[in-house]
């Protein structure tokens, strides 16, 4: 803790326990708490109790006192708890008989302050916080804490009830006895659970007694008639049965199986849910015996078939499923897909009864050969039996006649029942909402319940359940179940079953099935398409499955027919929709069908270039993005289009009014860059450095920035992964990654050194070069001063060409050569101007970017600033003297000033006095250090004008490393501060303002 922290602490605990001042609010008291919070950690809060002594004391002010503002008691009994949390802390609190007052509740309620729930919440969470050694579960015990706890379980307060059952749960687990003999339910109790019980029984104050005390109350609230109660008891079983181990959790689970068999048998819709809950998380936990895998096939059986599949959908996954369980879930959640639909997805019912009963047949009919067979026998050995046998024959078949009547019975009762629930299934589809929310269960768990075997029907029937909601007639393989027709018209434009089916599409695109049915998936997937009616989001989902299954073919081109013929013409007509949204996520279709298919349709996306939406521009910016790997292969004509599209999206990033579109601009280039960075036109990247780094939106800058970042790396060859990768990391030298500033240092486009850029490998050997750098004939482009910088300067350099036309690269590229022309190229390009308006742009994502970058660059390319002139090698001399203009840029007067600070101002004044033309910003020039220094061209004797400065002097007066410190602490870290909060505190309670005071601790 700051020691300017450590004098104002024990004033606001005095201004906190005075009841006569009192806080605008309490959240400067829960970012106090936070504080604490973390304070406590670091040594479980012996520092604090040791510093800062007048904490305690407030406590028992606080406590003491029962006039005490309701906010403030919460505060203080959290606090408590949190001082507890440690031994000492304990200790030291109970010697003052602090806790024991603080946490006497007939006191609060007699002092009337426990109506108010917050105080309440706040003896839970005290608690609950100081519920980290043996002596606090010891109190709780002691003082009798159990009993309000246990009331507080169904209190009004949601927030208190669920506070209430976290530490009940945590009580269970905090002092159970643990066993090696694995963590399983045994039938019947073995000898650990058996002396469990006998000690929770006869041994009070052993810390059993709190278990006791909340199983006995666990069970009573299972049998209880309050809704409330049962419903909290099914959450605290839920909570805590995944936490238990042998021999409590067998325990648990046998005194509270008879109650849950119970509100089985008894149905309740209200709490089928949490039952189910109850169920899963004691299957999950461990072993269980038959009567729990028989209750979960009752929750199977319920007469309401939506809480049958939604129990059945939480069955299904394996780890929860019981193997024996497996078909009647299955069963459940198929029925209803089957019965709409028609296909088979299950096996005959009474197919496994039919054979149980032929079994029964056939051994009935031995055993009475076998009899005969005895009765013959006795009939040759004495004739005087005859009558009797006969007797006996007719008794056997009358009792063959009377068990196959009680077999027919039962059939017809079985039968029966199959009949009812097969009519309450169709009463459920019959009415819409339930036949929705059937459907909707029963097509999402499709997918993890198909098979090798089932995986096709399964197809067909989602297949047939969207031809359905679309108006058409189901598969022609399929017989619907008669009745469905009113379930079948309800569904009809159903959008919520019809985004189900096409989730579950897109998921069973990968089943093993699914290749023989791909084209019929895809005619009813057009058909979607073709649907005037159909949702939006509807359409959407349908490109997703539609681009799954495209994938499927083992021939990519058996569907080409089928995309140019059938879904081509509709794209068409969905990209005119009157419904933006549909435009949008067709524009975006389009561009990943190109990628997937490798084809193009630029024609329709250059169209949406012009839409009056700024989010379909956007994405018709982003799909002609997708299609730039295959413009080498439209030859000519493809040049052509995409000089064209590159001057629209340059009018769109220098006109739009709306932000999406230029953000859209600029990573189109960025993609652009990548896929052609031996071939990007100058021009073009120009006018988007210049544009996109003073654009109004802050994310277009930062996209600028990552197109400069893609420029740094392919223009500076051998500087990827040495140099720029070794930049000091950001947020004041932490080694944690900057999401802003994080490259991947194996750039698949990185130049290398046995690769290198055509657009690198120039030097000065090679003069016809476009962007050769030569002494007696300066680029134009490092000449030219923009008037205005929100319009790209006019270039005078020819257009690029192909560089296997114009200039083959040279074997042999000195290695400080190479730098020196990729840190003028980049000059050329406007990079460093882009930087510098980055690192004075007003949003910190942009300049805490562009300062990252400028250390890179710095790092890479300009020798150390502790280097003499006599000292510097002649390579590094000759870096040194790449410059750049500042005329004309916003923070011209900042740069110059931070110059003259660096080497003295008799330079910038000897050049006004002189006065010059544009200088010559790439000759070498030099100049004396000291006061009075000045600069001057080797060639001519003539000074450097005002407005040129060299790029690594720049880069160093800079102070870029205290910049990105800076920039790296949140807008808000003053405010955010301890210190802020208590003088927030002390400034709020200060009687001597008449002014309003703003706490501003959040």
């Amino acid at each position: 803790m700051d020691s300017e922290c450590l004098v104002l602490l024990p004033r606001v605990c005095a201004v906190l326990a005075d009841p006569r001042q009192s806080l605008p609010d309490d959240t400067s008291l829960e970012k106090l708490l936070d504080w604490f919070t973390g304070l406590t950690k670091e040594d479980h809060g012996l520092a604090l109790l040791e510093s800062c002594p007048c904490l305690v004391d407030y406590i028992s002010t606080a406590c003491l006192d029962k006039t005490t503002d309701p906010s403030m008691l919460s505060f203080s009994l959290k606090l408590s708890g949190l001082l507890a949390a440690s031994q000492h802390g304990f200790n030291l609190l109970q010697d003052r008989s602090i806790l024991g007052v603080a946490y006497d509740s007939e006191r609060w309620q007699v002092a009337g302050l426990w109506e108010d729930p917050s105080v309440r919440i706040g003896w839970i969470h005290g608690l609950s916080n100081m519920m980290r050694h043996t002596q606090a579960f010891h109190f709780l015990d002691q003082a009798g804490l159990t009993k309000p706890l246990l009331q507080l379980q169904t209190d009004p307060s949601l927030f208190v009830a669920s506070a209430a059952n976290q530490l009940l749960a945590r009580l269970l687990t905090f002092h159970q006895p643990t066993t090696t003999q694995g963590n399983g339910l045994t039938v019947p109790p073995n000898k650990e659970e058996v002396e469990l019980d006998v000690t929770m029984d006869t041994s009070p104050g052993s810390g059993c007694s709190i278990t006791m005390e909340i199983l006995k109350h666990l069970e009573s609230s299972l049998e209880s008639d309050s809704h409330t109660q049962v419903l909290q008891g099914l959450r605290l079983l839920a909570l805590t049965l995944p936490e238990l181990e042998a021999p409590l959790r067998g325990s648990v689970i046998r005194r509270v199986l008879r109650p849950l068999e119970g509100l089985v048998r008894e149905g309740r819709r209200a709490v089928a849910q949490p039952l189910m809950d109850v169920l899963l998380a004691t299957y999950r936990s461990g072993p269980c015996d038959s009567r729990l895998v028989s209750l979960m096939a009752s929750m199977l059986n319920s007469q309401n078939h939506s809480d049958a599949a939604l129990c059945a959908a939480a069955t299904l996954h394996p780890e929860t499923c019981p193997p024996g369980l497996r078909q009647k879930v299955v069963a459940v959640l198929l029925g209803p897909l089957q019965m709409v639909t028609g296909v088979t997805l299950l096996g005959k019912p009474n197919d496994r009864h039919t054979d149980g009963q032929t079994d029964h047949r056939h051994t009935d009919q031995q055993t009475d050969l076998r009899h005969t067979d005895q009765q013959t026998d006795h009939r040759q050995t004495d004739e005087d039996h005859r009558q009797t046998d006969e007797d006996h024959r007719q008794t056997d078949e009358d009792h063959r006649q009377t068990d196959e009547d009680h077999r027919q019975t039962d059939e017809d009762h079985r039968q029966t029942e199959g009949r009812s629930s097969l009519s309450l299934l169709l009463d459920h589809l019959n009415h819409k909402p339930s036949c929705v929310s059937l459907l909707c269960v029963s097509v999402s768990s499709a997918p993890y319940i198909t098979d090798m075997e089932s995986s096709a029907s399964v197809i067909l029937a989602v297949v047939s359940l969207l031809r359905i909601c679309n108006g058409h007639s189901p598969s022609p393989e399929s017989k619907a179940a008669i009745g469905c027709s009113k379930a079948s018209t309800n569904l009809i434009g159903c959008s919520k079953v019809q985004r189900c089916c096409l989730d579950s599409l897109a998921s069973l695109s990968t089943c093993p099935g699914a290749v023989e049915r791909v084209v019929e998936v895809f005619h009813v997937l057009v058909q979607n398409l073709q649907n005037p009616d159909s949702d939006p989001t509807v359409l959407q989902k349908n490109y997703q499955a539609m681009l799954r299954w495209l994938r499927v073919s083992a021939e990519p081109n058996s569907l080409a027919d089928l995309v140019t013929e059938d879904l081509l013409p509709v794209l068409k007509k969905r990209v005119c929709d009157v419904r933006w949204e549909v435009r949008d996520s067709t524009l975006e279709f389009l561009g990943q069908l190109c990628e997937a298919l490798s084809c193009t349709v630029t024609p329709i996306l250059l169209e949406a270039l012009c839409d009056q939406e700024s989010y379909v521009r956007a994405s018709a910016i982003s799909a002609l993005a997708r299609t730039l790997p295959l413009s080498d292969q439209q030859g000519e004509q493809g040049n052509q289009t995409q000089e064209q599209t590159l001057g629209q999206l340059l009018d769109i990033l220098s006109q739009d009014s709306e932000g999406f579109p230029r953000r859209a601009v600029v990573q189109f280039f960025i993609s652009w860059l990548k896929t052609h960075p031996s071939s990007s036109s100058s021009s073009s990247l120009c006018s988007v450095l210049s544009l996109g780094s003073t654009d109004l939106d802050w994310e277009v800058k930062v996209h600028t920035l990552e197109l400069v970042e893609l420029l740094m790396e392919e223009t500076l060859p051998g500087h990827q992964e040495s140099e720029l990768g070794s930049a000091p990391p950001p947020y004041g030298g932490s080694g944690g990654t900057n999401l802003l500033t994080h490259t991947d240092l194996t750039h698949p486009y990185a130049v290398t050194p046995s690769q290198p850029s055509p657009l690198l490998t120039y030097t000065p050997t090679d003069l016809t070069h476009t962007y050769a750098v030569t002494p007696s004939q300066p680029s134009p482009l490092l000449t030219h001063t923009p008037t205005d910088t929100h319009t790209p300067p006019t270039h005078t350099h020819p257009t690029h060409t192909h560089p296997t036309d114009t200039h083959t690269p040279p074997t042999h590229t000195h290695p400080t050569t190479s730098v020196v022309c990729g840190l003028s190229r980049l000059v050329e390009l406007g990079v460093a101007t882009a930087l510098l308006n980055g690192l004075f742009d007003c949003d910190r994502p942009v300049a805490l970017k562009a300062c990252s970058l400028l250390l890179r660059l710095r790092d890479a390319v300009c020798p150390s600033r502790s280097l003499k002139k006599g000292a510097m090698t002649t390579d590094d001399a000759t870096v040194a003297t790449v410059t750049f203009d500042l005329r004309g840029q916003v923070w011209e007067r900042e740069v110059t000033r931070k110059l003259q600070e660096k080497r003295g101002s008799d330079w910038i004044k000897e050049s006004r006095e002189e006065g010059c033309d544009r200088p010559n910003k790439n000759r070498d020039s030099e100049r004396t250090d000291g006061a009075g220094s000045e600069a001057r061209d080797r060639s001519t004797g003539k000074s450097v004008c005002e407005g040129s400065a060299r790029v690594c002097e720049v880069l160093w007066s800079l102070g870029l490393e205290e910049r990105q410190s800076v920039l790296s602490q949140s807008s808000d870290h003053v405010q955010n501060s301890p210190l802020s909060l208590l003088e927030d505190i002390l400034n709020a309670t200060d009687t001597s303002h008449t002014d309003e005071v703003i706490v501003d601790c959040y």
